[in-house]
């Protein structure tokens, strides 16, 4: 790194509009939990999910289903980021991966 040139390692959705188009069910659930406004990339997804199982009153049936792959890709999510801040984009760019197939899932798992 220079004395005034920063390299960042970082993750980031390159257009967010797929993240509907991918997971529609998902992104609007995630719509129903009350946060600070921020982007509506796939990480603020996960953050969004992890935050309503966490604190909003979902039905046990919700919680049953997609709790175990909320809290996975709310896991999958901190391993990409500890992988950037490690500047290891091998392995960030593998768990970006797996972090696609956990919401994968969890499209397929939603539940009301």
């Amino acid at each position: 790194m220079g004395k005034v040139l920063q390299i960042r390692v970082t993750a980031v959705t390159w257009n967010e509009e797929l993240v509907e188009d991918y997971w529609p069910r998902l992104v609007k659930l995630a719509g129903t939990v009350p946060v600070k406004s921020e982007g509506r990339g796939v990480l603020e997804l996960v953050r969004r999910l992890d935050e309503g199982l966490r604190f909003m009153k979902w039905s046990e049936a919700r919680q049953r289903a997609m709790g175990p792959g909320i809290r996975e890709a709310a896991r999958l999510k901190a391993d990409l980021e500890a992988a950037l801040a490690d500047w290891d984009p091998r392995k960030a760019n593998g768990l970006s991966d797996d972090l696609e197939d956990a919401l994968d899932a969890l499209e397929r798992a939603y539940t009301e």
